[in-house]
């Protein structure tokens, strides 16, 4: 671990004293379109239960899309740049609850997250005008949601999650013209966030049918840990 620390250091040192390759007049800011693909996500059913083994219970979202947009500063004859950005994740799956032998009603279950991050970046001094190798990492706030439906009717977040969690990246970059290159990346993200819900009635419904469900709220906690990868079509000014 320490051998790791040390390595970033020389890395962050090394990026902060050496002159940046740049194109001429170059601005020092970019806006970046991205989109995403998260490949593993995880939420608990019942994270307040007193019970170790209720509270470890969960279900898996895997490989699904998001979209976001980042602007980036880039600190003048540096090889260090801060980023601001907004991404949107939504995923759910499908699953099914048995009535009775011959009579089930589907369920809807995933959750909404919109992440807002904020991240250093490192130009490896290796990089050119044209190809560029960078590292970065910071922190985030993530203001999610469950969405959950039972047949026709949905359970509605009725307590908003927010969480905090940190990331680390490295990708590559390839600038076309002055004014725009394509950005490749992976990131690990340690993105948590809870919620509650609970249905507005006693009775839900599924092609007709009345179904009865408790009002009980209940509780979700989302941990998506998996990697992010990401395309990014950047704009420079």
């Amino acid at each position: 671990m320490k051998g790791r620390v040390l390595l970033v250091l020389l890395l962050a040192v090394n990026a902060l004293s050496t002159r940046p390759f740049v194109w001429a007049q170059e601005s020092n800011i970019s806006i970046a379109l991205k989109g995403n693909l998260t490949t593993t996500s995880r939420i608990f059913t019942n994270p307040n239960s007193p019970d170790a083994f209720q509270r470890s219970q969960f279900f898996s979202l895997e490989d699904f899309f998001g979209y976001g947009v980042e602007v980036r500063y880039q600190l003048p004859e540096t090889n260090v740049a801060l980023g601001l950005s907004a991404d949107y994740i939504e995923t759910t799956i499908g699953q099914s609850i048995s009535l009775s032998t011959s009579k089930s009603v589907p369920v809807e279950d995933g959750y909404r997250v919109i992440p807002l991050e904020l991240t250093g970046y490192f130009l490896i001094p290796v990089s050119s005008q044209t190809f560029g190798v960078f590292m970065g990492g910071g922190v985030g706030v993530y203001f999610g949601k469950r969405l959950y439906k039972l047949g026709d009717t949905e359970k509605p977040t009725t307590e908003g999650g927010q969480g905090f969690g940190i990331h680390v990246l490295g990708g590559l970059s390839y600038r076309f013209t002055e004014w725009f290159s394509l950005n490749a990346e992976m990131k690990f993200r340690d993105l948590q966030f809870q919620t509650t819900n609970q249905f507005a009635t006693s009775t839900a419904m599924y092609r007709g049918m009345p179904i009865a469900v408790s009002r009980t709220p209940s509780n979700a906690r989302v941990h998506t840990d998996g990697v992010v990868f990401q395309l990014a079509t950047v704009f420079h000014f």
